[in-house]
């Protein structure tokens, strides 16, 4: 009962809140021209609708072509930092060489 007594008051909270949104002229005008385009699509998609499946699988070709790109892009980055660690670790080994050979050095003397 309490559930359905918080959802009602969200939904009557959410229409106060846009009603009081609509008072401002640019808000009411974009609101307006927004629902305007929305519904000539629906038009436009309901009386086409092989129009609307070419332009969604035309869309989703496109995502993740980006994906795709974006996962190469990655990879690259990673190859190259481990390429980055590989040589930082030839490099800790030769400095270890140096110094142990340093060490001997000094214990020689």
């Amino acid at each position: 009962m309490n559930e359905h007594k918080f959802w009602k008051g969200v939904m009557i909270g959410a229409v106060i809140g846009g009603a009081v949104t609509l008072l401002d002229k640019e808000t009411r005008e974009y609101v307006f021209s927004s629902t305007k385009r929305a519904g000539v699509s629906v038009k436009s998609y309901t009386s086409n609708p092989s129009e609307a499946i070419r332009e969604l699988r035309l869309k989703y070709n496109q995502l993740t072509n980006r994906v795709a790109d974006g996962a190469k892009d990655i990879l690259e980055v990673l190859n190259k930092v481990e390429e980055l660690l590989d040589k930082v670790s030839e490099w800790e080994k030769e400095v270890e060489k140096d110094v142990e050979k340093l060490i001997d050095h000094r214990d020689v003397s």
